[in-house]
């Protein structure tokens, strides 16, 4: 026998430990995954602006996602989870995308949705934007390694391709050109070669009911704070739509909870990348 017929196959093509089968399960399930948002995008008649609206708010947890790599790769207890760390860099960093790193690709798809010259960095972000990245930041710094693995695994790598499936059918009803949308097509397909390497290492690296439970918690972390973030991204694009509605609900106008605070923000991206800079510094969060 050959030494190919004996070799040991890909982990893509071998069967998922029972744990893993049954998380990615849960991934696949999870609200953040299937938040309204996505189903009415993938459905509605929605425009360009509304995807504007929509990608203003998006793109201030684009270029965030290197910097929780970053945090865990120092972390990392092996060069296994080393690797993959590694490797999922040098894609967020250019690779497969004509040497464009993922923040300009988005800046690609904010122009062709007529967002201005530095409009990005003008914009006033909804809170749970700013929750987002401080969470992943507390998570790859302060959580066990594994919790972290588990965010920007499962949680990411896993469930962006199923996230985005929903919106590409939009964008495309909106009129963008396929070179428009390349961020989110690339990440369907960069995103599987991810969540095969992550599958990989955990497989490998969580072998006691603890350890599974560390890479779960880190996953359930992550995708919570996904759905807050749609919800408010959600948020957002009807106050666009119908300012004076959303304004008259926040206030209590037609019963319910007044909840002024939620039209408020902390800041725009620098505010953000001010915060999170410092916090990954080893500060505090605080304004």
């Amino acid at each position: 026998m050959s030494q190919l017929e004996t070799a040991t196959p890909p982990a893509s093509a071998r069967p998922l430990p029972a744990w893993l089968s049954a998380l990615r399960a849960e991934v696949a399930s999870h609200p953040a995954v299937n938040h309204l948002l996505l189903a009415r995008l993938a459905t509605g008649p929605y425009t360009k602006s509304d995807y504007k609206s929509f990608g203003l708010q998006h793109y201030a947890l684009v270029g965030f996602f290197t910097r929780y790599m970053e945090v865990l790769l120092m972390r990392a207890p092996t060069s296994a989870e080393k690797l993959w760390l590694a490797k999922v860099l040098v894609n967020e960093y250019g690779e497969g995308s004509d040497g464009l790193d993922h923040t300009q690709l988005y800046r690609k798809f904010l122009t062709s949705a007529g967002t201005r010259v530095n409009e990005e960095f003008e914009n006033e972000l909804c809170p749970e934007a700013f929750a987002f990245v401080r969470e992943h930041l507390r998570i790859c710094r302060e959580e066990p390694f594994l919790v972290g693995l588990g965010a920007l695994g499962p949680g990411h790598e896993w469930a962006i391709p199923k996230m985005f499936s929903h919106l590409i059918p939009g964008l495309r009803r909106a009129r963008f050109e396929e070179s428009e949308i390349l961020y989110f097509t690339l990440h369907c397909e960069q995103d599987l070669d991810h969540g095969a390497w992550m599958t990989e290492v955990l497989a490998e690296q969580a072998q006691t009911r603890e350890q599974q439970e560390q890479v779960r918690r880190g996953a359930l972390l992550s995708l919570e704070a996904r759905f807050r973030f749609w919800t408010g991204v959600e948020r957002r694009i009807v106050q666009w739509r119908q300012p004076e509605a959303v304004k008259a609900v926040a206030h209590g106008v037609y019963g319910g909870s007044k909840d002024p605070a939620r039209l408020s923000s902390p800041g725009k991206l620098a505010d953000l990348k001010r915060l999170a800079t410092r916090y990954q510094e080893g500060g505090v969060w605080a304004p």
